[in-house]
C-alpha cells in the first residue's frame, strides 16, 4: 500500500511539470513525416519538401517516432498528443523514482531527487521524439544499476531506440560506462558484459541510415557545425532560448552529493553513476539540449546520498509523507487543464501562421516559399509538400551549411540579404509580422506584394507573377477572427477589435492569444472587464510571464507611458 501511494504521488507531481509551453517547430515536420510513411509505405530517405535540397539525402533518424505520432493522431486526433507527452514524461520519471528507490532504499530521498530532476528538465520537455531518449536512458539505467547482472533485454532496447531518436549515440556511450567495470573484472561476467555491450552498440546499425545516424551528433559534439548556433544547441549560460532556473542549483547539489559518495565510498552508488552524472553535466554545460539527461543522471547520485543523511522516520511520518507528496501534486496540477485542448498551449500553436496557411489551403496555392525556419515543418504538415520551403527545422538532417548560413544572413538582415531572397528562386515569402523592417523592405522594393496577413505572419508573392484572380477568404474561424482583431488594433479601431476577439473566443473558448489580446484591448478602452478577462486567461492556462506582462502593460497605459 505504501509503495503504491509513493508511485501515485510521484506520478501526480511529475504530471504537474508536464505543462511547459514550448513552440514546437519540430513536431509538425515529424507529423508530416509520419503521414508520408503511412501513405507511401516506405521511409523517406531523400528530401521531398524543400526546393533547395529536393531529392538529396535525408538522415531520417526518428522515422519510427514519426510513424508513432501519425498512428496516434489517426486514433485519437492531433490534440491528444498532449496525453502522449504526459504519458511518456510520467513513465520516465516514475521509472526513475523506482530505480533511485532501489539504489537509495528510501522513498522520501528518492522522491526529492526525482522532484529536483523533473523540475530541472521541465522547460525542455516539449512534444518531440527526444522524450523517447529520456525514457530509453532511464530504461538503460534500470537494466544495469542495482542488479546482480545487466539485463539481456538491453540489445532490444537499443534496437528500438536507434529508430526513435538519434540520442541513442549517447545511450551507447552510457552503456559502455555502465558495463566497463564488469568487462575490466574479466571472467564469465566480464565476457557476458562485453557481449552485451557489443550487441547493444552493434544492433544500432539496424536502422535505415546505418552508421549515418552518428554523424550529425558527433559533428555537433566536435563543434564543427554552423547549426550549433541554433539556441537549443547553445550553452545554458548564454542569453536567448530556453533556460532552466533550477539547473545551477541541481548542478551544485549533484557536485556535493558526488563528493559525499566518493569520500564515504558509498557502495550503494556505483562509481559509474557518478561518472554518468559528471559526463552529462559536462554535456549540458556545452549545450542546454542535454540538461534533461543531466537531470536524470543527478537523481541516481543525489537520492542515495540524501538517504544517508536522513534518519529512519517514525511509522506515522513514513505513512504521511506519500500522502503529503500526493496532495502537493494535486495542488500543483489543479490549475492546469487535464484535457486534450491543452495541446495548443503546450506547442504554442497560436505562434504559428494558422490562418495564413488556411488561406493557402483554401486557394490551393503552391510553389516555392522562403519561409521562417520555425514554420517550415508547419507548412509540411498542412500542405503536404505543395509549398516547398527554402529550409525547415530538420536542420542538418537535410540541409547543407551554405543553405543555413544564407538563411541566417537573411534572418539577421546582414548586408546582401535581399539578394539572397531574390536569387533563391522562391515564389513566396512567409515571415513573422514582428520583423516589420524585413517585410517593408521587400514590399518597398516593388518586387514583392502582400498577399495575405494573419495575427503573426504575412505572405508575400513575387510581383512579376500574374496577379491572382478570384482568391477566396478563409472560412470563419477563431484564428480568422483573431487576425481581424489584430488588424483592427493596428488601425486603432478598438471597438471592432474587441468585437472580433470576443467572437474568436466564442468560436474557440480556449484560444489563449485571443483572450490575452482581448484583455489588452479592454485596458486600452479602459473597460472594467479587463482584469476579469485576464483572470479568465489565467484560468484557461496559468501563464505567469503573461500575467506579469499584462500588469506592466496596464501600469504603463494608466501612467500614460507609450505602449508597445
Amino acid at each position: 500500500m505504501l509503495r503504491a501511494l509513493w508511485y501515485l504521488a510521484t506520478a501526480l507531481v511529475v504530471w504537474s511539470f508536464g505543462y511547459t509551453m514550448v513552440r514546437a517547430s519540430d513536431l509538425w515536420w515529424h507529423l508530416a513525416g509520419g503521414r508520408w510513411i503511412w501513405e507511401h509505405g516506405t521511409i523517406p530517405l531523400v528530401d521531398p519538401w524543400s526546393f533547395t535540397r529536393h531529392g538529396e539525402r535525408w538522415v531520417n533518424d526518428s522515422w519510427l517516432s514519426d510513424l508513432v505520432f501519425h498512428v496516434w493522431t489517426l486514433a485519437f486526433g492531433v490534440p491528444a498528443l498532449a496525453w502522449w507527452k504526459w504519458g511518456v514524461v510520467v513513465a520516465t520519471f516514475v521509472l526513475l523514482f523506482r530505480l533511485v528507490w532501489r539504489l537509495a532504499g528510501d522513498p522520501l530521498a528518492s522522491f526529492v531527487a526525482v522532484l529536483l530532476g523533473v523540475a530541472t528538465a521541465a522547460p525542455f520537455l516539449d512534444v518531440r521524439p527526444h522524450l523517447y531518449s529520456l525514457l530509453g536512458y532511464v530504461l538503460l539505467l534500470t537494466g544495469t544499476l542495482g542488479r546482480p547482472r545487466p539485463s539481456l533485454l538491453l540489445p532490444l532496447l537499443f534496437l528500438v531506440w536507434a529508430n526513435l531518436h538519434a540520442m541513442v549515440l549517447f545511450g551507447v556511450a552510457a552503456l559502455g560506462v555502465l558495463l566497463l567495470p564488469a568487462v575490466v573484472g574479466g571472467g564469465r561476467e566480464g565476457r557476458r558484459a562485453l557481449a552485451l555491450g557489443v550487441a547493444g552498440g552493434g544492433i544500432c546499425l539496424l536502422n535505415p541510415n546505418g552508421s549515418l545516424i552518428a554523424s550529425r551528433p558527433l559533428r555537433h559534439a566536435l563543434g564543427g557545425s554552423p547549426f550549433g548556433t541554433i539556441v537549443e544547441w547553445m550553452p545554458p549560460y548564454l542569453p536567448g532560448g530556453t533556460h532552466s532556473p533550477l539547473y545551477p542549483w541541481a548542478a551544485g547539489v549533484f557536485v556535493v552529493a558526488a563528493l559525499l559518495v566518493l569520500v564515504r565510498r558509498d557502495r550503494s552508488v556505483p562509481v559509474t553513476a557518478v561518472v554518468l552524472g559528471a559526463l552529462t553535466l559536462a554535456m549540458s554545460v556545452r549545450s542546454r539540449r542535454f540538461i534533461p539527461l543531466f537531470a536524470v543522471s543527478q537523481a541516481i547520485v543525489v537520492g542515495p546520498a540524501y538517504a544517508r543523511l536522513l534518519a529512519t522516520p517514525p511509522r506515522a511520518v513514513a505513512l504521511a509523507a506519500p500522502l503529503l507528496a500526493g496532495m502537493l501534486g494535486v495542488v500543483w496540477l489543479a490549475p492546469y487543464p487535464q484535457a486534450s485542448w491543452a495541446f495548443a498551449y503546450l506547442v504554442a500553436e497560436d505562434t504559428f501562421p494558422v490562418d495564413t496557411v488556411t488561406f493557402i489551403e483554401t486557394n490551393a496555392l503552391g510553389g516555392r516559399v522562403f519561409a521562417y525556419y520555425n514554420w517550415g515543418g508547419y507548412l509540411h504538415a498542412r500542405t503536404a509538400g505543395r509549398m516547398q520551403v527554402y529550409i525547415d527545422g530538420r536542420g542538418d538532417m537535410v540541409f547543407d551549411d551554405q543553405t543555413y548560413t544564407r538563411y541566417t544572413a537573411v534572418l539577421t538582415l546582414q548586408p546582401g540579404w535581399r539578394e539572397i531572397v531574390e536569387s533563391s528562386g522562391a515564389d513566396y515569402v512567409l515571415w513573422p509580422n514582428e520583423q516589420a523592417s524585413f517585410l517593408q523592405a521587400l514590399v518597398g522594393s516593388r518586387r514583392w506584394r502582400a498577399l495575405y496577413q494573419d495575427h503573426v505572419s504575412t505572405l508575400l508573392e513575387r510581383a512579376d507573377r500574374p496577379v491572382p484572380q478570384g482568391l477566396r477568404a478563409t472560412p470563419d474561424s477563431a484564428y480568422r477572427r483573431l487576425a481581424r482583431g489584430e488588424l483592427a488594433i493596428r488601425k486603432h479601431d478598438l471597438p471592432e477589435a474587441e468585437q472580433q476577439l470576443a467572437a474568436a473566443l466564442v468560436l474557440d473558448p480556449h484560444l489563449g492569444a485571443a483572450c490575452r489580446m482581448l484583455a489588452r484591448v479592454q485596458v486600452m478602452r479602459r473597460a472594467a472587464a479587463a482584469r476579469a478577462t485576464e483572470a479568465h486567461c489565467q484560468r484557461l492556462y496559468p501563464y505567469p510571464e503573461e500575467r506579469e506582462a499584462f500588469e506592466k502593460f496596464q501600469t504603463e497605459f494608466d501612467g500614460g507611458l507609450p505602449n508597445r
